[in-house]
């Protein structure tokens, strides 16, 4: 096999940068939990007695899942498997889609920000999944 394309190598260090920005929004939900549930919960009435349910391992799972997955599939796309792109791909998608569903639900300017950034990189780097470049780099026979 030739030389990596430009395209791979760009898609992997935005795939990492997705994995450490990631890394630093599930920390920020842990930390701002509070701003997130009053953000998130629907109103409370005095009378209540059904108690919000915590969302942060659900998101500290999700984000796990993933990562590990994510940088799992780096290698196996810089080495040229096809799967690999698409399955990259499907990542990227999931993070456009959710972040664009999570903005809607209107949460605080500093998670705003960071997903909105999240989704645009996520675009970004569907671009160069897809690139033909990239297509051809992983369509392209791999050495034994």
């Amino acid at each position: 096999m030739g030389k990596r394309p430009a395209s791979v190598d760009f898609a992997s260090w935005l795939l990492w940068f997705e994995v450490i920005v990631g890394f630093v929004v599930s920390i920020l939900v842990v930390v701002f939990r509070d701003d997130l549930q009053e953000a998130w919960s629907p109103g409370r009435s005095g009378d209540s007695t059904v108690q919000p349910l915590d969302f942060v391992p659900v998101i500290l799972v999700l984000y796990g899942v993933i990562a590990v997955t994510a940088l799992t599939l780096i290698p196996m796309l810089r080495g040229g498997q096809n799967w690999a792109r698409h399955a990259l791909a499907l990542l990227s998608i999931g993070i456009v889609l959710a972040g664009l569903a999570t903005v809607r639900t209107m949460p605080p300017p500093l998670f705003r920000g960071f997903i909105i950034a999240a989704a645009v990189v996520s675009a970004v780097t569907l671009v160069f999944l897809w690139h033909p470049d990239s297509r051809r780099h992983c369509r392209a026979p791999v050495d034994d």
